[in-house]
């Protein structure tokens, strides 16, 4: 447990209150609007502009304070490993979605497991011993900080209802604080880097009407020519740009798509059969995920991982050796019923973020069923069974792994659909590798942009030869991708406003990019927000001066 009270980091779990900002006393924000403005908050608590990167663990440690988490070392260290060297806005934005902030109920449950009496406080001798013995440890320095609060201590005791209380008043008081901070300062409000605009928030279009033009300052007018366009608009922006270029594609409804979807058993997709040259070649499945979430039932009990027998030995239960046999097959890729060391470390980069190497797997074998010098499935149940004793049966390690693996409280699935893929080889012997697309590591970008780049359609900024957007349309998606061949770096304002029945990867209407000298990224991927009405894809890409 790692509580630092004495911190000023907003806790932005909670919604911010309506009726403070004026923009939401005309609009009522969506739930995905409030995230965006709560990461932003944070964001700019630490940093000038969210284009600034995060480049060290302290950064991420601080950044996430703000965003109303509490991260564990083991935490910051899955999102931050040895080859990590930068974390960006939309990466925070990522590992958000994954951390939850803790709630009132959640840490009051954590402060009754050490609550022996179950009155309510517990002993500072106590509270000593366990903060700093146990789990994620703390120093003495940061126990006193919390024994040294004056509303939640006396007589020796530490009373954790009292400080919940506080803390989440805390939470509460900090976030305002925050967003008014971000309301009021005009400055960070033209920003528009990762944000959402200061007009209207984006909404679900009629498929029917078109958008409704911005009511603009004349001082802030600023006239786009679509050359081959019929379509022209004047958007409202505070940034001068140096030149823009647009992109409009129509698309049509999915006739095919039936009325209620249904989930499948399995999903089956057929193959593609041909000639391939010597090279290596990356082959990248992936889904548009919307049609793979299951239905998000809440959950009322926690599901019991681990138990004592009449002589106090742990075990696990029944339902996660279940769960934990379905890992298993999840991460024996070459499917031979044994893990290696490189499955393993599959498995540990997704939840804890740290390789186990050679020296720290013989130890492993040492101790653990193995065949073949690979581990075996019972192998793999008696090291979390380990894991459960090292923390004297507390269960919360175990459910970091659960959640990273996409499971519930209720163990189940409900966040990952494992899948397989079956290549067949004629006349060679292949050599296959699973690789690992680590988050932050760049290599499904590069895949995806050397795809656009070959199969998309370019245009190149008036005046800027070396600033070209590529623009890759399939039948449900289309992914934009900028291409700067200049040796400096170069902001990109994107505006999305006038598409029709589409949402994209970034949640955003307006943002800005910034893209390296020499360099491809992908800047967004958009989808219809209903498959089965017309969708039209409206975007104009202009180079900020």
């Amino acid at each position: 447990m790692a509580i630092s009270p004495g911190s000023d980091a907003a806790f932005s779990g909670q919604k911010p209150t309506h009726s403070e900002s004026p923009r939401s006393k005309k609009f009522l924000l969506t739930e995905e609007e409030i995230f965006y403005m709560n990461c932003r908050a944070a964001y700019l608590t630490v940093f000038k502009s969210s284009l600034d990167n995060i480049i060290s663990k302290d950064q991420l440690y601080l950044a996430l304070q703000h965003a109303g988490r509490n991260p564990s070392q083991k935490t910051i260290n899955k999102y931050w490993t040895s080859q990590t060297a930068k974390l960006n806005f939309d990466d925070f934005c990522i590992i958000l979605r994954k951390e939850k902030p803790t709630s009132k109920a959640e840490l009051l449950k954590s402060f009754k497991q050490l609550d022996v009496n179950d009155n309510g406080s517990i002993l500072h001798t106590d509270l000593y011993k366990l903060l700093t013995k146990k789990g994620e440890k703390m120093t003495r320095e940061e126990v006193n900080a919390i024994i040294n609060l004056a509303d939640v201590n006396a007589d020796g005791k530490f009373d954790y209802i009292k400080f919940c209380k506080l803390y989440m008043a805390t939470n509460e008081q900090c976030l305002k604080t925050t967003l008014e901070k971000l309301e009021v300062d005009s400055k960070l409000r033209r920003q528009q880097f990762g944000s959402h605009v200061e007009g209207s928030p984006e909404r679900a279009p009629s498929p029917v009407a078109k958008a409704s033009p911005r009511i603009i300052r004349k001082a802030d007018q600023e006239s786009f020519s679509n050359k081959g366009d019929t379509r022209n608009s004047s958007l409202a922006t505070a940034r001068q740009f140096k030149t823009s270029v647009s992109f409009t594609v129509t698309m049509g409804a999915d006739s095919n798509q039936n009325s209620k979807l249904i989930e499948p058993h399995s999903i089956k997709t057929f193959g593609w059969t041909g000639e391939l040259g010597p090279g290596i070649y990356w082959l990248v499945p992936s889904t548009t995920g919307c049609r793979l979430r299951k239905e998000v039932k809440p959950v009322t009990e926690e599901a019991q991982l681990v138990y004592r027998d009449e002589t106090g030995e742990l075990f696990l239960t029944k339902e996660f050796r279940s769960t934990l046999s379905d890992i298993f097959e999840v991460i024996d890729l070459d499917g031979n019923g044994l893990l290696s060391l490189e499955e393993y470390n599959f498995f540990e980069l997704r939840t804890s973020g740290e390789k186990c190497d050679e020296d720290a797997w013989a130890v492993c074998r040492e101790n653990f069923d193995t065949k073949k010098n690979e581990l075996t499935r019972q192998g793999f149940m008696d090291l979390n069974l380990m894991e459960a004793n090292d923390r004297e049966g507390d269960p919360r390690d175990l459910w970091v792994t659960l959640h990273s693996m996409g499971y519930n409280k209720a163990l189940e699935l409900t966040e990952a659909c494992p899948f397989v893929i079956d290549i067949y080889a004629d006349k060679c012997k292949p050599r296959i590798k699973a690789v690992h697309m680590e988050a932050c590591s760049g290599q499904l970008e590069k895949a995806i942009c050397k795809s656009v780049l070959n199969k998309g359609n370019a245009k190149v900024m008036d005046g800027y030869e070396n600033i070209i957007i590529y623009t890759y349309k399939r039948d449900t998606w289309i992914t934009a991708v900028i291409e700067n061949k200049s040796d400096d770096k170069v902001i990109i304002h994107v505006n999305n406003e006038l598409s029709e029945n589409c949402v994209n990867n970034r949640g955003l209407g307006i943002f800005a990019v910034e893209v390296a000298p020499n360099s491809t990224m992908v800047c967004q991927h958009v989808m219809p927000l209903n498959e089965r009405q017309e969708w039209i894809y409206y975007c104009v890409y202009s180079l900020i001066s």
